[in-house]
């Protein structure tokens, strides 16, 4: 009996070993079902080189423009553009040779533009080293007026130097660099001066004064009378209140020259007998004041 139980009970247990192995194997199969399939491996990508010309300067290269300049040299091209004046043109009509500098040379003055291949000496023999006053050719009118100009202005401006000599005046014991801190530069005269009344324009100072002789002052017919008042205004007060004819006349009608103390007799005859301007030989005895003269009351 004893025996007998072992033997099935060994069968028993190899059975259950047995079912427990298909089980398993059961279990991993469908495991492997549910995975997703694999993509079919790829060869590996080829790299094709770009096909090179047989001669690779058989390029056709356009030249430099202007605008190909501008872009390393944008100052030089904005100077230009902004105040280039007669050098506003092709930046190689100058610059023939460039990007040629070489340190190792030190060949900056040879490979720059001379100013003599387009320009004689405008300025005489005297005036030779033309960057010197004209320091920026991309900007050739801009000129400073450093030691090179100054106490030469007259060797071209003839004209008003003469005047400023021949017509003295606190103008003249002036440097030209003084109002004219720039070739070509005309200052306000509010720089320095106020106007003969309040609100007067500036502009209207040269209808009198010339610049450079401005004591030798001139009238015209279009001269605002209220210029008189800033030096004179107690004799325009009386003028332009009167009620006598003098009033109804310009003072440059009489007065055509700064400072002229007229004649009666320019305008007038004499108008009494030969008698009374014999006896009374200068008009204001009786008439007194030419610009508020005595009228009779009506």
């Amino acid at each position: 009996m004893g025996r007998t139980k072992k033997t099935l009970l060994t069968l028993a247990l190899g059975g259950l070993g047995l079912m427990l192995g298909l089980y398993l194997a059961a279990c991993a199969a469908t495991s492997e079902e549910m995975k997703p399939a694999k993509a079919p491996a790829q060869p590996p990508a080829q790299v094709v080189a770009a096909a090179e010309p047989a001669d690779i300067f058989a390029v056709e290269v356009k030249p430099l423009t202007v605008a190909d300049c501008a872009r390393c040299h944008p100052h030089q091209y904005n100077s230009l553009k902004t105040d280039g004046r007669k050098h506003k043109f092709d930046c190689q009509n100058c610059h023939e040779v460039f990007h040629a500098y070489n340190p190792n040379k030190n060949n900056y003055a040879e490979i720059m533009p001379k100013c003599g291949t387009c320009h004689t000496l405008p300025h005489g023999q005297r005036f030779k080293e033309c960057l010197q006053c004209h320091q920026n050719p991309h900007t050739p009118r801009q000129v400073s007026m450093g030691t090179q100009l100054s106490g030469n202005c007259g060797n071209c401006h003839t004209s008003p130097a003469a005047q400023l000599k021949e017509f003295p005046s606190k103008h003249t014991q002036q440097g030209c660099e003084m109002c004219h801190d720039k070739h070509g530069y005309k200052p306000s005269c509010s720089v320095c001066h106020e106007p003969h009344y309040e609100a007067q324009a500036f502009t209207d100072c040269t209808g009198c004064h010339s610049v450079h002789k401005p004591l030798q002052i001139a009238f015209t017919d279009d001269t605002d009378l209220k210029t008189c008042s800033g030096c004179h205004g107690e004799v325009y007060e009386k003028w332009s209140t009167t009620k006598a004819k003098h009033g109804e006349f310009s003072c440059t009608m009489c007065h055509g020259q700064h400072g002229l103390v007229p004649e009666c007799t320019d305008c007038h005859d004499q108008p009494h007998s030969a008698a009374l301007h014999a006896k009374y030989t200068n008009c204001l005895t009786c008439h007194i004041n030419p610009h508020d003269l005595p009228v009779q009351n009506k």
